[in-house]
């Protein structure tokens, strides 16, 4: 027979879990799970780089036209017309027309963790691009293939950047809507370079390719997330 004191014991065990569950659903619907990469025609209240929440809703009137990004899934959308709600991994899409692609990601620069990653089946990774004998670019925890990079990083004003070969070269990149230009005040980044962002007590370290192009790329390769 349970005691009073078990009982209650039960009972706050299972009001913590029910906090905990509560706070990770809370979580997830909170996280920026897609990016907005171009919008065309009449599309009210979304802009490019604009970050998106599961559950928003647009609704692309006319030739109103998005190209999203989702972080979580490395798919690229295109979309005309209809409406559209984010979800988790790709959106929903009502009297519209969307064309998806996946494209190669490298889930260091995106933070995907195992469970985010094998979301889809047919998520696909850029092979990790190894360097030895160069103590710099061994700091890296992974390659840039653009000069131009942009950084995800909401709750911050502003993030510092360090060029890890030249020593003393630092800047201040200014955050809006989550979202940083890595090349703002300084212009684009060195082909090899090693670069470090310290943004609060977090701290990414990442190299330029060598061959890395200051051409537009698509924004799922060009795009680092600070971890959660």
């Amino acid at each position: 027979m349970m005691t009073q004191s078990a009982g209650y014991h039960c009972l706050a065990l299972g009001l913590v879990g029910i906090l905990l569950v509560g706070a990770e659903a809370a979580h997830a619907e909170d996280h920026s799970v897609a990016i907005v990469e171009d919008t065309s025609g009449a599309v009210a209240g979304i802009e490019a780089l604009d970050l998106l929440r599961p559950g928003r809703e647009i609704d692309l009137r006319g030739d109103g036209g998005l190209i999203l990004s989702y972080l979580d899934s490395c798919q690229r959308e295109n979309i005309r017309g209809g409406k559209v709600r984010i979800g988790k991994v790709q959106s929903v899409v009502t009297g519209g027309v969307v064309a998806r692609e996946r494209l190669a990601c490298d889930p260091a620069a995106l933070s995907l963790s195992p469970e985010q990653a094998n979301q889809s089946a047919t998520l696909v990774f850029r092979e990790p691009d190894k360097v030895t004998g160069d103590p710099v670019a061994e700091t890296a925890a992974f390659m840039m293939d653009t000069r131009q990079p942009l950084l995800i990083a909401p709750g911050h004003a502003t993030v510092a950047m360090s060029d890890l070969r030249h020593a003393g070269r630092k800047w201040s990149v200014k955050v809006v809507k989550g979202v940083a230009d890595l090349t703002a005040g300084h212009g684009l980044l060195d082909q090899g370079g090693v670069y470090r962002i310290d943004a609060g007590s977090q701290k990414i370290v990442f190299r330029v390719g060598k061959d890395a192009t200051d051409a537009p790329l698509k924004l799922l390769k060009r795009v680092i997330r600070l971890p959660d």
